[in-house]
């Protein structure tokens, strides 16, 4: 006999599905960033300094992401505090929940940190909040690897516990030195553990104090080797993020991909300085046949002396040879610029760096391409694309992260779009909106606006065949009539009134829409009504003379 299996709820928990390794996660102790090609971090650096190409890509996308600052925007117009819905436009009521315990966005949550971004340095090297960003959106764009630093000042309870802090500083970290601190899986703050108070002590155990102050040790995220020095960061005081390869850890470098183009023009630019500098190959070599060496020598000599005096000199000399016959032999010992097509082949490498930045020839100071047939408007659309790509970043990850450790849930710092929207377009669009909702609903259907402002249509449901009615014409009551009559009498009224009068009797019913028949007169003529006698007479007798009977 089988044995049946007690049920339980605790038999539904079966093992989770396992975390995927990552190839590029190794553990040696603090972990190392590794560069493609064996290249380092001021390798790198230093092409993107000295590249003049690379650099105007990378200033003149700066510029266009935060060309028109930053700004605080409300998250809602509305909060349901009862069911947390947040509402896109000023509502009554809640659409969740139908509530009306609504609140707007509190303007004290932003008023630290408001005052921390605009009035004030943002760290003790008197740097500006934009300053800040800038050097990040210079780290992504050479190294695709940026971190942000939030120096906090913590208040602890008697247990070593966090229970507040404030943000004192912000500062950009080298990525070159900063290193993430994960366990073989590639999570972050499963390896390493650090004390609050003393930074420099790290250990391996989670539940271990501190050997100095017996506090708290929480979990390692970051660490900064600089001097020979370890400095740890614990969750929520740096905040990595990349723009071109994001990943679990590191991004990939752009310089890394662009290296042989970057390279090369380097090299050209190199070429070029060499050429119109005294260190320089001769361009080539003159040999004259002749019989007299000392005779060439003296006479060389004083043509220079004569061209250093006048520039415009021109020698002349003959050779004569015994033989009659002589020769001037010029032999060339490189090409000229325009031999090896130079500056096509720039250009050629310069759009393919641009390219990769999004970054058009029209922003960076080129009228070659404008003009003409050419389109300006698509190489700016291109350009503004890169932009909005790169405000993408900031707006959705990096300012989403600043606001929440400083305490803020109302409020968003955004950055504008590079170009100002059309507020004349924007409004004929919703004119046009307007128009087709109001043809929709002639064609039947039910338009509605939701909380957004944009319309809704449905269709309303078909009556069924057995419930069609005609419907009645409405009876009209007699407004002298009084409030009290009868509805019992109402059906007798309206008999009443359909009867014909006393005049009316005998004679043949009216029927509506029929053509009146002409009158026939026979016998003597009677008295017209409303007319005297004569006149009667006098009506008779033209009937009379036109044939009448």
């Amino acid at each position: 006999m089988t044995e049946k299996r007690r049920f339980s709820i605790t038999n539904f928990f079966r093992k989770s599905t396992p975390v995927p390794s990552d190839r590029s996660v190794y553990q040696m102790g603090i972990q190392e960033q590794h560069h493609p090609l064996m290249m380092t971090g001021p390798i790198i650096y230093h092409i993107a300094q000295t590249s003049v190409i690379l650099r105007t890509c990378t200033t003149q996308l700066k510029n266009e992401i935060f060309r028109r600052g930053y700004e605080w925007s409300p998250k809602f117009a509305m909060k349901c505090e009862e069911c947390n819905k947040e509402h896109q436009t000023p509502v009554e009521r809640c659409a969740e929940c139908d509530s009306f315990n609504l609140k707007k966005p509190d303007p004290a949550q932003k008023k630290y940190a408001d005052s921390f971004m605009h009035c004030e340095y943002v760290n003790e090297s008197e740097q500006m909040f934009i300053d800040v960003l800038k050097e990040l959106e210079d780290d992504l764009n050479i190294m695709d690897d940026a971190y942000l630093v939030l120096v906090k000042e913590y208040f602890l309870d008697g247990n070593s516990q966090i229970r507040a802090h404030r943000i004192k500083q912000l500062y950009r970290a080298d990525p070159v030195t900063m290193a993430i601190v994960c366990d073989d899986e590639g999570n972050k703050g499963g390896n390493a553990f650090t004390c609050i108070n003393h930074r420099h002590i790290t250990v391996t155990e989670p539940h271990q104090k501190c050997d100095d102050c017996g506090g708290e040790l929480y979990p390692v995220h970051y660490t900064n080797r600089a001097h020979g020095i370890e400095q740890n960061f614990i969750k929520g005081e740096v905040l990595h993020f990349s723009k071109y390869s994001p990943t679990r850890l590191y991004g990939v470098s752009p310089i890394v991909t662009m290296w042989n183009h970057l390279t090369t023009l380097m090299a050209m630019e190199n070429y070029i300085n060499q050429a119109y500098t005294k260190a320089r190959m001769p361009r080539g070599l003159l040999a004259v046949q002749t019989r007299n060496i000392e005779s060439m020598r003296t006479f060389w000599r004083g043509v220079k002396e004569k061209m250093e005096q006048d520039a415009h000199f021109i020698p002349v000399m003959g050779v004569e040879a015994e033989n009659g016959r002589g020769s001037v032999e010029w032999i060339k010992f490189m090409d000229s610029l325009k031999d090896m097509d130079y500056i096509s082949v720039k250009e050629d490498l310069r759009d393919r760096v641009s390219a990769f930045y999004g970054v058009s020839k029209i922003f960076m100071a080129d009228n070659s391409t404008s003009g003409g047939l050419n389109n300006e408007g698509m190489q700016i659309l291109v350009t503004n694309r890169a932009v909005e790509m790169a405000q993408n970043v900031w707006n959705k990850y990096v300012f989403p992260f600043i606001v929440k450790q400083f305490g803020i849930s109302d409020w968003n710092i955004v950055l504008p779009p590079s170009e100002e929207e059309d507020e004349i377009a924007t409004m004929r669009k919703r004119e046009i909106e307007v128009n087709i909702a109001g043809q929709i609903k002639n064609l039947g259907f039910e338009v509605d606006m939701d909380e957004e402002g944009k319309f809704i249509y449905t269709k309303p449901e078909p009556k069924p065949e057995g419930e069609v009615q005609e419907e009645e014409e409405p009876i009209e009551r007699d407004p002298y009539a009084g409030t009290d009559v009868d509805a019992s009498h109402m059906g007798e009224m309206v008999e009443a009134g359909n009867k014909p009068t006393m005049a009316e009797a005998g004679q043949p019913a009216k029927v509506k829409g029929a053509s009146p028949k002409p009158k026939m007169s026979v016998g003597p003529p009677n008295r017209a009504k409303g007319l005297p006698q004569e006149a009667a007479n006098n009506n008779v007798d033209r009937r009379t003379e036109r044939g009448g009977i």
